[in-house]
């Protein structure tokens, strides 16, 4: 149970100066994915494949200096370890390195003792290479559900601040519905938390993801652009993510799923569609709008709620009417 704040409570944007918006990259290779089976589910196989990430963040960064702008690597700590200088590279032009994990696991599918060590694991190798706080964390999979709430207090103790792992929408394998739209601060038993939830859109009275992976490779320039705009109306950031690989039509394909799977076929088609779109949409999207780290979007927004975890979901602390800088609840 998740006690939710109207976001018409909220103070709309200043005219003619629209929010920062976030610009994220869940930094994995081709073959991390989710609900499709394959030789590399086992990571004892990645190191026989064919390597991606280091040429297709590349072309990302590429696209972030065309715009003046930077943004946050949230990185499988298994990539960091296997492309180091890539690591440092992205540290040394001003991006923010954040963590992804270390293999790439779902959380609601891990103890809290597994969490813990893959979580400490991937902190280490990123905090050595980049001599940054790494304090922003992202679960593969978006994987941060109800039931896993359990995983903010380890978060916290290991020296995360800030979490953006939550879609505020049903979804396959993470997603919670009446998850708060609007970045809020957490408080948990080992200190406070930034929650910064995925941008989502109101469609037909449901919300949509539309803002990175296969929503934005999926939906039309325009409609991408909408969403943008219509969070930003309600006073809110968005927040884009996208894959290294959806950048690069000619990366290697996994395999194809039986045609009698339907669940895995239906997911196979959507992990590759629209590839060839993406490039274009993104620079569309950083011509348009203003966008930065996780970071500085956060300390550009005010926040108008803090919750509590409390009986498995979030209680309200405070409310509207009491707003400050994000940056005054953590250290």
């Amino acid at each position: 149970m998740i006690q939710a704040v109207s976001p018409a409570a909220r103070e709309p944007v200043t005219p003619g100066r629209e929010p920062l918006n976030a610009f994220c990259v869940d930094l994995e290779e081709w073959f991390h994915s989710f609900g499709i089976r394959s030789r590399y589910n086992d990571p004892r196989t990645w190191d026989d494949a064919p390597s991606c990430v280091v040429a297709d963040t590349e072309v990302l960064m590429r696209l972030l200096d065309d715009a003046g702008a930077r943004g946050t690597f949230l990185t499988v700590g298994w990539v960091a370890k296997k492309h180091p200088d890539l690591i440092r590279q992205l540290a040394r032009e001003g991006h923010e390195v954040g963590c992804h994990s270390y293999w790439h696991r779902l959380v609601f599918e891990m103890t809290p003792d597994e969490f813990d060590r893959d979580l400490a694991d991937c902190l280490g190798v990123l905090r050595d290479l980049t001599g940054q706080p790494v304090d922003t964390y992202r679960a593969p999979g978006f994987s941060v559900k109800t039931e896993a709430f359990w995983c903010y207090p380890i978060m916290r103790r290991h020296g995360i601040t800030t979490d953006i792992s939550v879609v505020p929408a049903q979804r396959d394998h993470g997603g919670i519905a009446d998850f708060p739209r609007d970045p809020f601060v957490l408080e948990t038993a080992e200190g406070d938390v930034r929650c910064f939830p995925v941008s989502v859109m109101t469609i037909l009275g449901r919300r949509i993801p539309f803002s990175g992976g296969g929503y934005m490779r999926l939906f039309p320039q325009s409609l991408i652009h909408r969403g943008f705009r219509e969070n930003h109306a309600q006073g809110r950031p968005g927040m884009s993510y996208i894959h290294p690989r959806e950048i690069n039509p000619d990366q290697p394909r996994l395999e194809r799923p039986p045609i009698w799977n339907a669940k895995e076929t239906v997911k196979y088609l959507k992990y590759y569609i629209n590839l060839g779109t993406t490039r274009r949409k993104l620079a569309a999207m950083l011509r348009t709008f203003r966008f930065g780290t996780v970071r500085e979007a956060l300390a550009a927004t005010p926040i108008h709620e803090r919750y509590t975890l409390a009986n498995g979901g979030l209680a309200v602390v405070s409310s509207p009417g009491t707003a400050s800088p994000l940056s005054e609840h953590l250290p």
